[in-house]
């Protein structure tokens, strides 16, 4: 009898380390940095719902304030910074919650500032006849830097 009630407090004393151990199940992950997008081959009829404002011309009246970067006033929110990463040999054009950020070489890297917290990224290469390839839309959380890797 003593036996069996020293291994039966074994047993829950075991148990009990193990429940205190364990991770819970519905613990919050921390955000990914990285998102790996591939190619998706359009007609290209129609206008792109993606894209909401495309490349504008210079305005030589306007006055734009330099970043915190490049010693312009800081600012006290968080840097958001989205690293575009182009695996393919095409000219992408880039775009960050909808606004023209910059075009992509082949093999070439983007660095886009933006606000932190959700961000949806969309890539567009455009071809001569009228066709193109797009990478997205997909939504990222971007806390710091955060890169996005595109694959033909």
């Amino acid at each position: 009898m003593r036996v069996q009630a020293r291994l039966l407090a074994l047993l829950a004393a075991g148990g009990a380390i193990a429940l205190l151990n364990a991770a819970p199940v519905h613990a919050q992950q921390a955000p990914a940095n990285m998102m790996e997008t591939h190619a998706a081959k359009s007609r290209g009829t129609g206008a792109d719902a993606n894209i909401k404002t495309e490349s504008a011309p210079n305005n030589p009246d306007a006055s734009v304030p330099a970043p915190a970067s490049k010693g312009g006033a800081r600012t006290r929110g968080a840097v958001a910074v989205v690293h575009v990463d182009n695996r393919t040999t095409l000219y992408i054009k880039v775009y960050l919650d909808g606004s023209y950020c910059g075009t992509l070489p082949p093999w070439g890297d983007l660095y886009c500032g933006v606000g932190g917290g959700n961000t949806t990224v969309y890539g567009r290469a455009d071809y001569t006849d009228g066709t193109f390839t797009s990478w997205g839309p997909a939504v990222a959380y971007v806390d710091g830097t955060y890169t996005w890797r595109l694959w033909p």
